[in-house]
């Protein structure tokens, strides 16, 4: 144990946090550790000596982070496009589909409150209804989850929308069995992975979802605002371009003749290909990719759970309080919510960050 908190103790210090501070919050925005805050100032840096020619440049450093977190995902460069976040991947899905009235949208209600906000839009347009499975709040297997799930389903299920690691306490869905389960059904299933790169192993392919959009801010400590949408390619063809911009033309597949060098599929760039943006947060993923891979990803995950189990040993003390998240084998990670009776959620808060220095997230229950 000793030799293990002196190695994190070390790694510790390669991020720039204040020392005299605690931060309990990775799951709104991770920190990045210094070699990628300089390699992104860095890139920063090159923009601004010439924005037009240092842009290709640019490009070449998104190529090669492309390539590299598509490695880290196990799924083809080709098949991905960089997004500012999970919300936008999942709209570009749901907002995609050619739908008609009457079909549905399976949910959990579990979900993220912007994910479930671009929900109900569609609804509003399109006469679409959300059908939403009662998830336990602690499940004791993924059975629970796959079981309250299943009763859901009807012939009228086009896609199914779900996290692969819940954001209110912390649930690894069983992502495999879910998509298995839409498929035996006829519907897609699109995965809201806020959570999952960085925190956890993820083999995007062997899930054999149809979509998965991820965020790389969080626990892959990239620069802020930068996501991905992975497609398989077999379901590109069923959506439509969210944005219109250079990487569109009439048939949707063609890209502009001046936009050849953003890597991927022709449908994938349309989808990235907004105009002019920052691609300086993009670039600097492969660095964020080569710090978590020199600690390990099975070393990361067993660090966060290891913690956990820290704090639900520190929870049990005391007795009015209790944890919410699971403690099933395989069902948590580093995301782990407590209760606390006659506290008021803000006001914990408040008293930890102004009195002891501790950052941390609040939620209210399913009733609040």
């Amino acid at each position: 144990m000793a030799k293990i908190d002196q190695d994190w103790s070390e790694l510790r210090s390669q991020f720039l946090t204040d020392p005299d501070h605690i931060y309990l919050n990775t799951g709104s925005w991770g920190m990045m550790p210094r070699p990628v805050f300089d390699a992104y100032i860095a890139n920063l840096r090159e923009l601004e000596l010439n924005p037009t020619l240092s842009r290709k440049l640019l490009i070449n450093k998104v190529n090669q982070a492309r390539d590299r977190l598509s490695s880290f995902l196990n799924i083809q460069a080709e098949d991905m496009s960089f997004l500012p976040n999970v919300t936008a991947a999942i709209n570009v899905v749901v907002n995609g589909f050619d739908w008609d009235p009457g079909d549905q949208i399976l949910t959990t209600d579990q979900e993220y409150g912007a994910i479930l906000n671009c929900l109900h839009n569609a609804s509003r347009r399109w006469g679409v209804e959300i059908v939403t499975a009662e998830v336990p709040m602690t499940p004791t297997g993924p059975f629970d989850i796959v079981d309250s799930m299943r009763a859901c389903f009807s012939d009228f299920t086009r896609l199914v929308v779900c996290s692969h690691i819940t954001t209110r306490t912390g649930i690894i869905t069983p992502i495999k069995a879910i998509t298995e389960l839409a498929h035996e059904h006829g519907a897609l299933v699109a995965f809201d992975g806020a959570h999952g790169p960085g925190m956890i192993p993820l083999d995007i392919t062997d899930s054999g979802a149809d979509f998965y959009g991820g965020n790389c801010h969080k626990w892959l400590c990239s620069p802020k605002g930068v996501g991905f949408l992975y497609a398989d390619p077999t379901v590109q063809a069923k959506l439509s371009h969210l944005v219109v911009s250079w990487g569109y033309s009439s048939n949707g597949y063609t890209v502009g003749p001046d936009r050849p060098e953003i890597n991927g599929a022709p449908f994938m760039r349309g989808i990235e290909t907004w105009g002019t943006m920052d691609l300086s947060a993009q670039a600097a993923v492969r660095e964020a990719i080569d710090f978590q891979e020199r600690i390990g990803q099975e070393s990361i995950a067993e660090r966060g759970r290891e913690l956990s189990g820290y704090l639900r040993a520190q929870i049990a003390n005391i007795p009015w309080a209790d944890v919410v998240s699971p403690s099933a084998e395989g069902m948590y990670g580093s995301i782990t919510t407590c209760g606390f009776e006659g506290v008021g959620n803000r006001e914990l808060q408040a008293r930890l960050n102004n009195e002891d220095g501790i950052t941390i997230p609040v939620f209210e229950d399913r009733e609040g």
